[in-house]
């Protein structure tokens, strides 16, 4: 059997890109021949990779900057569909194509050319770009969680982009040149979700084969932090408005209270003036992230959208560290009925502020903790477990839901 990996980068950055080349990795070492096609210059898959077929475009993601072509080529590139026709044509085994991320490069037109084949397509949705058009389900004027309908009259209507309406217009339509490769394609794709709960929010659409496979995830620590010894407060994970660093900056503020902010973005700037108290190094090595996860006495995934999962959330729990998560994370309920941390009501500064407090108390810290470490016990596969059931799906050994 041959696999063909679609991402729209080859360099990790987030985890999307890393589950990517993940299932690269297990499906090369479980003897399939392998061949990727990637948006940029194919840099990240050097050295590891260096022997798999790639095809890479050399082109930037729209979060570089957005140039003028990009208005055209990123609703349809005529490249990523060539690209992908070719690597169809290239060989008569039995094929299975995984799409992980193509909003950022490689557009909806590489679906156009998988709907003229008859290969097993499967993608995973790392987000909700399969049909919201801004990819979160959250309004990024008012803050909300969106519950409209995707790319129905009233989706059109509300102005939720992150930039401006236009974009919002622009984002509206590239999804309907998606789902214009029409419902007998798209029918028939198989979608691997994060999480469990994504589905529901999926469902809109012609989607109708489903199956949850949470991403392979280590502890940050080479065991469980003494949680309840520890004052250290932390963040990890891009500075966005998204994720939710202006609330935590300000519950901080109206407590007073120091934290370690990781990570980097485009509000990174914001956040070391906004938090003159607080250390907010941007990014750090895996040693140093490591490090201070050693000393922390709690997590913090503020998050505004439904985050489908909550990777950072789950690597804290694997090592005993409990999470303070918003209310919006799909995660939240799991963390709140195994009392593995304290849940806060999304984008409130105060609701935040209250349960950091409520961490003060070393007893409660020291029962968190302990349910945050059975809780990561069970909480995602190992890394050997994920890349077999990822090649059991290959090897069509394991079955998805049908709606």
């Amino acid at each position: 059997m041959r696999l063909i990996l679609v991402n729209d980068v080859s360099t990790v950055r987030g985890g999307a890109t890393k589950v990517a080349l993940q299932c690269l990795e297990a499906s090369k070492d479980a003897g399939l021949t392998c061949a990727i096609l990637v948006g940029d210059d194919g840099e990240g898959l050097k050295p590891q990779f260096a022997g798999i077929r790639t095809v890479a475009l050399g082109e930037r993601p729209l979060r570089d900057g957005p140039t003028f072509t990009d208005v055209f080529a990123k609703n349809y590139n005529r490249r990523a569909f060539e690209a992908m026709e070719g690597l169809l044509q290239e060989s008569e085994e039995e094929t299975v194509v995984h799409v992980h991320g193509w909003s950022q490069i490689l557009s909806p037109s590489i679906f156009y050319a998988l709907a003229k084949h008859e290969v097993k397509v499967i993608v995973t949705a790392h987000d909700f770009f399969l049909n919201c058009p801004n990819g979160g389900l959250i309004n990024f004027h008012s803050g909300d969680v969106c519950h409209i309908k995707p790319l129905s009259a009233a989706c059109l209507a509300t102005n939720c982009d992150k930039r401006n309406y236009f974009h919002k217009l622009w984002r509206f339509r590239r999804t309907l040149t998606q789902w214009g490769v029409g419902e007998e394609f798209w029918s028939r794709v198989g979608i691997v979700l994060v999480h469990e709960e994504m589905e529901a929010y999926l469902r809109y659409g012609p989607l109708r084969h489903f199956t949850t496979l949470r991403t392979p995830t280590a502890p940050l620590t080479p065991g469980p932090v003494e949680v309840w010894r520890n004052r250290r407060i932390v963040f990890l994970g891009r500075m966005c408005w998204e994720k939710g660093v202006r609330t935590l900056a300000d519950a901080l503020n109206k407590t007073g209270r120091t934290a370690t902010l990781i990570g980097r973005g485009p509000l990174l700037v914001e956040m070391q003036r906004a938090l003159p108290h607080c250390f907010v190094p941007g990014w750090l090595s895996d040693e140093e992230v490591a490090r201070l996860a050693g000393e922390a006495r709690v997590f913090i995934m503020p998050s505004r959208m439904p985050e489908p999962y909550g990777l950072v959330a789950a690597e804290a729990l694997m090592s005993g560290i409990p999470v303070i998560v918003s209310s919006s994370a799909l995660i939240a309920t799991e963390v709140a009925n195994n009392g593995a941390g304290l849940v806060f009501d999304s984008g409130d500064a105060a609701s935040l502020a209250d349960q950091l407090a409520a961490t003060d108390d070393d007893d409660l810290m020291r029962r968190l903790s302990e349910a945050a470490f059975s809780l990561g016990q069970r909480i995602a596969p190992s890394r050997a477990e994920w890349a077999r059931r990822m090649v059991d799906i290959y090897m069509g050994r394991s079955s998805f839901s049908a709606l």
